[in-house]
């Protein structure tokens, strides 16, 4: 991907560059804070810190630039790819306990998992077992600091799982299919369910930590047009059991059963193709959903996602949409497709601010 960048240097410099004839595209000036102004790097994914409200920090996997990194609330930007050796990130998850452990994962198109235990500082790659390393998607266990348990979804050999903290990695179902999102219930640590979306072989769930699995696709249709692209658990699973699958093409779906059958919620949606669908932590008291479409849309829904209507409306393609742990007290979120510019609400949707990064190398 070509990459302009806006260089502030000195006149008197430029000057002389010019006309020693070694303003050469090989030849860079001292890294200072560039501008991207075009063909910058796609979102992926954005990752909140579990302690966001306090911390500030936030981390965005983008194709091909790698992982950046924010600790102010998402105003300033840095690279944050040392021992990483692939720059097509699919996914970023932060363990729960990052306030005390510094650790985040991340997967890629080509060599599998990387994680870091110094909040990015150095990545390492902790793909043993994996027997493809094209990982679409990374799922944490919400009880992770003391089951250590992640799963992986791949490029056609299924989900993947591992026991401690990503060291070794072992296949534990749908050995044919390519898995593109991954759901793990709040209360793992109790029921041990996990429901994976696939491209065209659609919807399986797990209830035993991932060694069996069930299809569980009533009410989805043929599932023929692209497949999964989210799968979202309620907060309050345990009580309500609620999931939300997001589609490429057929836009949301719902389960009150825990995926025992689904139904479409589109109603006021006027975009299906869904690549972002988060629910508000404090989902059982004000009902909120948030889907983002790929033509820059974000649709809001306050009656637990059955009715929708347009809260955002930017008319340039969307990737990801993420929502803040603290989102009950601070209002954010963050929506966007490319680095260069995306936007952030801090008012719970009312409002949405464009930011144009800059990045510190």
């Amino acid at each position: 991907m070509e990459m302009r960048v806006v260089w502030v240097m000195a006149i008197a410099l430029m000057s002389v560059m010019i006309l020693s004839g070694c303003l050469g595209p090989s030849e860079e000036p001292t890294p200072t804070p560039i501008r991207i102004v075009s063909d910058p790097e796609d979102l992926i994914s954005f990752a909140f810190s579990p302690n966001f409200q306090d911390d500030g920090t936030v981390y965005v996997g983008t194709d091909p630039g790698g992982v950046f990194r924010s600790f102010d609330y998402g105003d300033t930007w840095a690279r944050s790819n040392d021992g990483l050796i692939d720059g097509v990130v699919t996914d970023v998850v932060m363990s729960p306990g990052f306030p005390n452990d510094d650790t985040v994962f991340l997967s890629t198109v080509r060599n599998g998992v990387f994680r870091s235990t110094n909040k990015g500082d150095l990545w390492e790659q902790t793909s043993r077992g994996l027997e493809r390393r094209s990982v679409a998607v990374i799922a944490i266990s919400p009880d992770y600091v003391s089951d250590r348990t992640l799963f992986a979804g791949t490029q056609f050999r299924g989900i993947f799982r591992s026991k401690n903290g990503g060291d070794s990695w072992e296949q534990v179902g749908l050995p044919s299919s390519n898995v593109l999102a991954i759901g793990i219930s709040p209360e793992y640590a109790t029921d041990g369910t996990i429901i994976a979306g696939t491209g065209r072989n659609g919807v399986f769930r797990s209830v035993d930590d991932g060694e069996s699995w069930e299809e569980i696709n009533r009410g989805l249709g043929t599932f023929e047009r692209g497949g999964a692209t989210v799968v979202r658990f309620s907060p309050d699973y345990a009580r309500d059991q609620t999931v939300f699958l997001g589609t490429k093409e057929e836009g949301p779906f719902k389960s009150t059963n825990g995926g025992n059958f689904w139904r479409p919620v589109d109603e006021g949606l006027t975009s299906l193709k869904t690549v972002g669908l988060v629910i508000s932590p404090n989902f059982r008291r004000d009902g909120l959903v948030f889907m983002a479409s790929l033509n820059g849309n974000v649709f809001v829904s306050n009656d637990q996602g059955e009715k929708y209507e347009n809260t955002l409306v930017k008319g340039r393609t969307f990737r990801t949409l993420e929502i803040s742990p603290s989102f009950a007290s601070d209002g954010t979120m963050f929506v966007g497709g490319s680095l260069s510019k995306f936007s952030r609400t801090t008012d719970g949707g009312t409002s949405w601010e464009d930011i144009e990064v800059e990045v510190e190398e």
